[in-house]
């Protein structure tokens, strides 16, 4: 299936275009979907997505067709084809 990716900021940065079209397997989540771009981006992705002593996903907000998921609690989120999947990593800076 076919989901396309919106990132902004730092993230638009890695994956390198704003928006992306990315092809995962029937019953995807969350999770792999983020396995996905880990894989490609390797740790430049990583980076902005984890705590980098824990491995842990660090809190931000990931919409999917505009409906707000929790990047902590909300990784087992089915997707379907043509889902809109938006990363929202809050960013520092003024």
């Amino acid at each position: 299936m076919q989901i396309i990716l919106k990132t902004f900021a730092n993230l638009k940065d890695v994956i390198g275009q704003k928006e992306i079209t990315v092809e995962l397997a029937p019953k995807a989540n969350l999770t792999n979907l983020f396995d996905f771009l880990d894989k490609k981006y390797g740790d430049s992705f990583d980076r902005q997505v984890r705590d980098q002593l824990t491995k842990e996903l660090v809190p931000f907000l990931i919409l999917v067709n505009d409906e707000a998921y929790r990047s902590i609690a909300d990784m087992d989120k089915s997707l379907s084809d043509g889902d809109v999947v938006t990363i929202m990593i809050p960013f520092d800076g003024g």
